[in-house]
This record gives C-alpha cells, sequence and structure tokens, in this order.
C-alpha cells in the first residue's frame, strides 16, 4: 500500500474542481458575505508544468495559513488559531480569537470576551487543555477563564469538536487545546518585545478612577548545543483599567397592586465600576532531543491575577422592603411597567472587591521511539489560588422617600424620578437596610495531577498505519473556604470631612456621596475579622476529590475508499469517574445545628469514537465523526452541603436546599459531517452539520423527598420539598455551521492584499429546563445562541496591515459572576462586538512595527432580562478598550 502523502499527490495532478451542492451552499454564504464576488470566479487548478513560487508570508496571512493547514491535516473536525508571530495572537485575548471561530461564541465580562460556548452549549460542557493537559480553574466550577492565559504567551488553539479516544480530558461541546511554543521548531534564535498603553473612552467614571493602563511582552527563544537543546521563555503583564457603568433591576415578582396580582420590579441599583487589573503571565520550555528516537520536553506556566474594583452608586429595595407600597400603575401585560413605589428607603453604597488569583501549570513530557515503536509518558500538575474579599460600606437618609419609574419607554434604564438629597454629607449617615459595615471573603484552592503513558506500534501496511494504546490517571481536589462578617459603626454614623471624595451621578438618579472607602474604614469602624460563620455560613464551606481513570486503544487509519485517501481513527475510552465531597448539613432555626456528611458515588463510561477524512479530487475533504462523549457536573453543584429546616421555623412541611455529590454527568451521543474544499493553504469553504443525542444532563429542580433522616421535630410529615441539582433525560442539539477564508486575490488580482474570513452558525435544541430560579418557567440550554455570525476583512501589503471584525450571537441564558463564584442565570440579548487593528511595519527598521487596536469598536452595551423581554434585567457600558504600540522582533 502506498503511504498517505502518495496517494494524495497522485490524486491532485492536473484535475479540474467541479463544484459539489454543498460547496454551492458554501458559495451562496460567501456571496452573502462578501458581495457576490466570489461565486463569480471560477477556480480551476494550475497547470502541471507551471514553476512553483515560494513567497515568505508574515502577518494576518501567516497565522490564517498557519491555522488552515492544521484544519486540513487533522483527522478529526476541528479549528484552529495560530500565532502571527512570536509573541502575538490575532486579538488581545486568547477569547476574543476563540469566539471568531465557526461554532463558537464568547460571554463578555469585565468588558471582554472571558467564558467560551462550543456549539450552543455552556462552558462547562467543554474542557480547556494546555499542551494536551486538562486545566483546574480559578472560578467555583470547572469553567476556564481564559484571560489567565495572556494571548502574548501562546502560539496556537486547536479545538475539537468531534471526539477522538486519544485525547484525555475531552468535553462534551468540544475541547480547546492551547499550546506553548516548541524551541525546537523554529531554525533560529528569536526575540521579540511588545510594549502598548491602553486607555478606556468612558474615560475617569468616578472619584480617583483611572481609565489608562499598559500592555508589556518579551519572548526569547533559542537553540543550542548543535539544536539539541530548546529554550523558550516568555512573559507578559497587563495593567488594565475596569471601567463601567451599570443599571440593574434585580428581577420581576409578584406583588398585589389595586387589588390585582402583577410582576413589580424587585429593586433596583445604578453603579458605577472602576479600578484596574493586573495580571502577570511567565512561561518557560525547555526542549531536550539528543537524537531522532528522544524528545523530553518540561513546560512551565504561571500567572498572578490582582485586581480591585470601587463600586459607587445606588441601591433602592423595593419588593423585598415590606414597607414600600404601589401605586399609580401603568400594567401591560400583567408587568407593571411605569407607576410610584412609596416609602423607599435608598442606600448609599460605596464598595471594594480585591480579588487575587495564582494559577501554575507544569508538564513534563518523553517521547521515546524505537523502530515501529512509540512510547509516551507524560507528567502533569496544575493548580489554582483564587482569594477575594468584598468589603460593603452602607449608607442612607433617615427618612423614606417616593421614587417613580416609567419602563414604558422600551429601553433596559426607566425614567426615574426619586426624591431626597444624597450627597450632602450631613444628610447621610452610615446605615440602612443592608446593615452598616460587611465584608465577604471566599478562598478557592482546585489541585489537579495527572500521569499518563501510551504505547504506538506502527504497520508497515493495510488498512491501519498503526494502533495506540494509552492509560491516564488524574485526582482533582477543589475546596472552597467562605469567610465573611458583619462590622458596626463607631458613633453616629456621620462622615468626616477628609474622608468625602465627592459626587456620583448615574442614570438621572440624584447625585450619591462618594467616599474614601479606606479613609471611613480607619474613621467610622473598628477592627473586624472576617471567619467561617457558624452555623448559618458554613454551608457556604465545601470540598470535593475526583479521581479519574482513563484507558484507551485507537487504530489510526489510513487507506483508500475508491481509489481515494481516507484518513482518521477509530477507537474507545473507558473512563471510572470517583467522585466524593465533604461538607455540612445545617438544620436551620430553631436547631441551628451543623451535621457533618461525605457523599459522592463512582460511575464508569464506555466512549467509542470513529473519526473518517476522504480526500477527494482537488483538495476535497469529506469528515466524518461518531461518539459518544460527557461532561463531569459542575465543581460547584457536586458540593454535599445542604440547608434543611420547617416551613414555620418550629412547625410545618419541611423544606431543603444544596447541592448533590450523587450527581451523573451530561451524557451524549453525536455524529459530525463536514464537507471542505481548500485552495492550497491559501483559504477554503466548508459546510458542516452535527447532531447530538443528550442521554442525560444537570438542571436545578424542586421536588418531593423524606426528610425523617433530619429529625425535625415539629415536622408535620416527613414529606417535603428539595431544591437541587439533578439528572434530566433525552433531549436533542442539532446545527449547521458555515465558514469561508480566502484572500481576495483568487477573485481578481486588483484586490491583492485584501481577504475576508466568516462564519455562520444556526443551533437549535428540543430541550427546555425547568428551573426554580425563573418561577418554574422551561428556558433553553444556557450557552444556546441559535445564531451566531463572525465576520473579519482584512488588509496587508507593502507593511500596511488593517483588520475589522465582528462577531454576533443572539439571545442566550448565560451565567453573571457573583461573589465567591457563586453564578446565576440570566436571559442575555443579543451581543454585537466590533473590533479594530491597524499596523505598519517600518522598512527602516527591521523587525520594528506599529500596531493600533480598539475593543469594542462601536461602544456596544451589554444588556440582559429576566425571562421576557418586557422585563429588563442589567445593562452595561464598559466603554472601548484602545490600545497602541510598538513590536520590534530580533
Amino acid at each position: 500500500m502506498k503511504i498517505f502523502a502518495n496517494k494524495r499527490a497522485a490524486n491532485t495532478a492536473g484535475l479540474v474542481f467541479q463544484l459539489s451542492p454543498v460547496a454551492t451552499g458554501c458559495a451562496i454564504f460567501v456571496t452573502a458575505m462578501a458581495g457576490n464576488a466570489y461565486a463569480q470566479t471560477a477556480v480551476t487548478e494550475p497547470a502541471a508544468e507551471a514553476p512553483i513560487q515560494t513567497v515568505q508570508v508574515t502577518g494576518i496571512r501567516r497565522a490564517i495559513e498557519d491555522a488552515i493547514t492544521v484544519k486540513r491535516d487533522a483527522t478529526g473536525i476541528v479549528e484552529a488559531i495560530s500565532a502571527e508571530d512570536i509573541g502575538k495572537l490575532p486579538d488581545i485575548s486568547i477569547a476574543e480569537s476563540l469566539a471568531r471561530l465557526p461554532g463558537l461564541s464568547s460571554q463578555r465580562v469585565n468588558g471582554q470576551a472571558q467564558q467560551i460556548s462550543i456549539r450552543g452549549t455552556s462552558g462547562d460542557l467543554s474542557t480547556a487543555l494546555l499542551n494536551g493537559r486538562e486545566q483546574v480553574s480559578t472560578s467555583a466550577n470547572r469553567t476556564v477563564e481564559y484571560d489567565q492565559y495572556p494571548s502574548e504567551l501562546i502560539n496556537g488553539v486547536t479545538v475539537y469538536k468531534t471526539s477522538d479516544a486519544g485525547v484525555v480530558g475531552q468535553g462534551l461541546s468540544g475541547t480547546v487545546d492551547m499550546q506553548t511554543i516548541k524551541p525546537l521548531s523554529l531554525r533560529e534564535r528569536a526575540i521579540s518585545v511588545n510594549v502598548r498603553g491602553e486607555k478606556n473612552s468612558k474615560g475617569s467614571v468616578s472619584a480617583g478612577s483611572p481609565d489608562t493602563g499598559s500592555r508589556i511582552s518579551a519572548s526569547y527563544v533559542d537553540q543550542f548545543a548543535n539544536r539539541t537543546i530548546g529554550v523558550a521563555i516568555g512573559y507578559a503583564r497587563q495593567d488594565k483599567p475596569n471601567v463601567s457603568e451599570t443599571f440593574e433591576t434585580w428581577d420581576w415578582v409578584d406583588a398585589t397592586v389595586n387589588g390585582q396580582t402583577v410582576k413589580v420590579p424587585k429593586g433596583i441599583k445604578a453603579l458605577a465600576v472602576t479600578g484596574d487589573q493586573v495580571r502577570d503571565g511567565l512561561m518557560g520550555v525547555l526542549e531536550y532531543r539528543p537524537n531522532r528516537n528522544f524528545t523530553s520536553t518540561i513546560d512551565a506556566y504561571h500567572s498572578r491575577f490582582d485586581q480591585e474594583e470601587i463600586r459607587r452608586g445606588m441601591e433602592i429595595p423595593m419588593k423585598d422592603d415590606g414597607t414600600v407600597s404601589f401605586a399609580n400603575p401603568t400594567i401591560v401585560n400583567g408587568v407593571m411597567r411605569a407607576g410610584l413605589a412609596n416609602d423607599v428607603n435608598p442606600v448609599v453604597r460605596n464598595n471594594r472587591m480585591t480579588r487575587e488569583d495564582k494559577l501554575t501549570a507544569i508538564g513534563w513530557n518523553n517521547r521515546f521511539t524505537s523502530g515501529d515503536w512509540v512510547g509516551v509518558i507524560d507528567l502533569s500538575h496544575s493548580k489554582a489560588d483564587h482569594k477575594e474579599e468584598l468589603v460593603e460600606i452602607n449608607a442612607g437618609r433617615q427618612a423614606r422617600q417616593t421614587l417613580g419609574f416609567d419602563y414604558t419607554g422600551g429601553g433596559a434604564i426607566p425614567a426615574l424620578n426619586l426624591s431626597g438629597t444624597y450627597d450632602n454629607p450631613n444628610d447621610i449617615r452610615i446605615g440602612g437596610q443592608f446593615g452598616e459595615g460587611y465584608v465577604n471573603a471566599p478562598n478557592l484552592t482546585d489541585k489537579l495531577n495527572s500521569a499518563r503513558a501510551s504505547v504506538e506500534y506502527k504497520f508497515a501496511d493495510g488498512p491501519f498505519n498503526s494502533v495506540e494504546v494509552g492509560f491516564n490517571v488524574s485526582k482533582r481536589s477543589k475546596e472552597k473556604e467562605h469567610l465573611e462578617t458583619g462590622f458596626n459603626k463607631i458613633g453616629d454614623g456621620s462622615f468626616a470631612a477628609n474622608v468625602i471624595n465627592g459626587s456620583q451621578s448615574l442614570y438621572a438618579l440624584p447625585n450619591t456621596l462618594s467616599w474614601d472607602i479606606n479613609g471611613v474604614l480607619a474613621q467610622n469602624f473598628g477592627p473586624y475579622t472576617p471567619s467561617i460563620l457558624v452555623p448559618w455560613g458554613a454551608t457556604k464551606n465545601w470540598s470535593i476529590d475526583e479521581k479519574v481513570k482513563t484507558g484507551y486503544v485507537k487504530l489510526n487509519i489510513d487507506t483508500e475508499l475508491m481509489a481515494m485517501p481516507l484518513r482518521g481513527n477509530v477507537g474507545v475510552q473507558v473512563v471510572k469517574t470517583d467522585q466524593s465531597s465533604t461538607a455540612n448539613t445545617l438544620r436551620a432555626w430553631p436547631f441551628a445545628d451543623l451535621v457533618p456528611l461525605t457523599d459522592g458515588k463512582s460511575y464508569t463510561d464506555y466512549l467509542p469514537s470513529l473519526n473518517l477524512a476522504w480526500t477527494l479530487p482537488n483538495e476535497q475533504v469529506v469528515r466524518l465523526g461518531l461518539g459518544k462523549t460527557l461532561a463531569r457536573a459542575k465543581l460547584n453543584e457536586l458540593n454535599a452541603a445542604l440547608e434543611v429546616g420547617l416551613t414555620q421555623q418550629s412547625t410545618g412541611t419541611p423544606w431543603g436546599n444544596g447541592g448533590n455529590a450523587q450527581l451523573d454527568p451530561w451524557r451524549a451521543s453525536q455524529i459530525d459531517l463536514s464537507y471542505e474544499k481548500y485552495f492550497g493553504n491559501k483559504g477554503y469553504v466548508s459546510a458542516a452539520g452535527f447532531y447530538k443525542d443528550l442521554k442525560s444532563y444537570i438542571y436545578n429542580i424542586t421536588m418531593p423527598r423524606d426528610f425523617s433522616e433530619y429529625r425535625l421535630e415539629g415536622a408535620t410529615s416527613d414529606i417535603g420539598t428539595m431544591s437541587q441539582p439533578r439528572n434530566g433525560e433525552g433531549g436533542r442539539l442539532s446545527g449547521l455551521e458555515f465558514a469561508v477564508s480566502t484572500p481576495l486575490d483568487m477573485i481578481h488580482p486588483m484586490l491583492d492584499g485584501f481577504g475576508i474570513t466568516a462564519n455562520a452558525s444556526f443551533t437549535s435544541s428540543q430541550i427546555t429546563i425547568e428551573d426554580q430560579r425563573f418561577g418554574g418557567m422551561d428556558i433553553p440550554l444556557p450557552g444556546l445562541s441559535k445564531r451566531v455570525f463572525n465576520v473579519t476583512g482584512y488588509y496587508e501589503k507593502d507593511g500596511f496591515s488593517a483588520r475589522v471584525s465582528q462577531r454576533y450571537r443572539s439571545d442566550f441564558v448565560g451565567e453573571i459572576g457573583g461573589i465567591g463564584g457563586a453564578n446565576e442565570l440570566t436571559f442575555v440579548k443579543a451581543d454585537k462586538v466590533v473590533d479594530l487593528q491597524l499596523g505598519y511595519d517600518f522598512p527602516q527598521v527591521k523587525g520594528l512595527s506599529v500596531l493600533f487596536q480598539v475593543n469594542n469598536l462601536t461602544d456596544t452595551n451589554f444588556e440582559t432580562y429576566a425571562g421576557t423581554k418586557d422585563r429588563p434585567r442589567g445593562y452595561t457600558k464598559y466603554g472601548r478598550q484602545m490600545l497602541l504600540g510598538l513590536n520590534y522582533k530580533l
């Protein structure tokens, strides 16, 4: 049997590309995205005798071409990102680049992409790898926050959309593998330095707030000892201003107004958020290859992320405040859209949130080759530490006021009319509905150790070119410690003149008093020490242990079908999971005690997979993927902590809520089909479809339960209701994806230098989840946007480069983060973000270039709503993030 490279060469020479029906669909998509030009041009192969020209390609086109090569040569269905140069990914963050890939989308956090959704599922259903190894997270669950990984230190990213028996730690929706550079892959030494200044267009929105920052990075790659030793070292520092203005309607809840039950605002708040984010990242790779038969690589990554936020503004409880009454209502479809809230007690808030994250990942990979045998031993360790502190200081007026609100204008921010003055220190005193002072200080620690061994044997002939057998064992431990306490004012709570910063004005509300938080803490409060509140706060503390053993066997396919090359692999993983959690059950008032408990379960999954890539004439590839996948439950859902009690405290029906250490994972069977047409490594068009049959999923629900084991004296029955995560069964998820990437000189020489990449994804689901947090209403799968569009136009020639990118996703259910990683589901409105990048390489100084970037060019706001769009929830303006700087490469 001929080797694959020969088969491929034999089938591409002198053949003319015939546009298939699937490719026609891609051409139609290109027509829509690129102004009909592409569909009007026939593409033919060059004559066999034409000379081959070698062109040095750099920058944007180099990154695109390298990514296309990864996609084309893969056996499964993948997407890829490649660095434009050493220390230079296409965007200011990894998440921004990932969000532009077909079938992927992102949710903005603090104004930039952070969480990634693959094929209409939430981020916790995918897995993040670094150099092929699963990573821990600084969140309370498994979702990796991609802004912890500087784009300057990542050389490329591969997203696996289909399962592969040889990929350990893969997710249900997909697997994101970030890769650092291999120093021996370069032919010579490379040194690069990047320096950029940053400014936010909103300026200083609060007293003393920064609106400027900086980013610096440096990379060094070299080879020694006759290219047997390679070294790569990289450092990146980001000092980013954190600026936003937000308005939130807490929620819409039932209330009786004029004898009618209607939805009313639970409360509102308007805050200016200021501060900065400082992240230091350090990467190192040592590669040793004394001969062709042995390679040993040690790679290490460490980052430290420090964030401070000052939150100033006003909160007004409405339905939550038993004194407030509603009058003069305008009711539309059962929602009070306008009216008066009488006797409100606004709270002036000046809060400070600080956060410190440390992330470390170390891996040691050894590859041995002896004849037809290849052995790999890989050891790794990953650890994340998260420390957070939210200090709240509350103040207000002594007299209650009247609030007029009007949402009939259709926007997320109502017209407001509030009586009273809130920026005069003579009228404001520390205290109010939320108490005087409070501190929340949650800590999270996440550790993951793994060891992997595999052996591959290469066959001389036959339909399979090799067989691979491997085993991986990992142990993960996650702990949460939640410290908190209230603290009381000293004296009458009046403000000293030397701690007043001025007024804060937001959204037509009266100006609110701004004060120096450290000064107020020193002059108006005594010492305080956060601790675990026993018994009331003990259920916020838990630990989870997870041991996973994975064995796999994979056959790599290299044969022919109908005289055309067929590549791929077929295999199976056997995954055994042992999960357990240690926590407490709190018996609420009047019992007020704790019962320690440990709970968990073990389960085994068999995950077969098949990937086929059939190469047709003229660089056409048809791919098929089949397999079973899983995603283990969120770690914070697996915590065993519970709270139980009685509806009338000392008597009544039992109730309870908490986590569930008995959860099974999400499980799915899937099929993927893809058609791809390549034009060398310059461009491609593709169309893909997928179908996932979910066998089980996880959602929050309230169900009957027997509470006799908790000995709740005074209970009128042993049967009550328990609210916690549980497994559901059945459901389907399907979608279509179309993509094109091409330099436009393939259409006409006059367009030399111009290019376009674009994709569209359409996803549908028959799965609806009943969630108690939305009053029992059915909601779609979190993370599911039915439509996702991305388009990038670029120009690169004679040292000039320009790129404009737009990404769009339709409405979806997202997660809004809270203190200690406590996430809350909410409906997010369609989000459209435009980014700009301009650059110039100076011909007079080789290696020197200037770069200008704008993230969120159109200053698009981020909006949420509570189930239906006539009940707005949140509105945030982040401003434009602008960067200007120099890159220099030796």
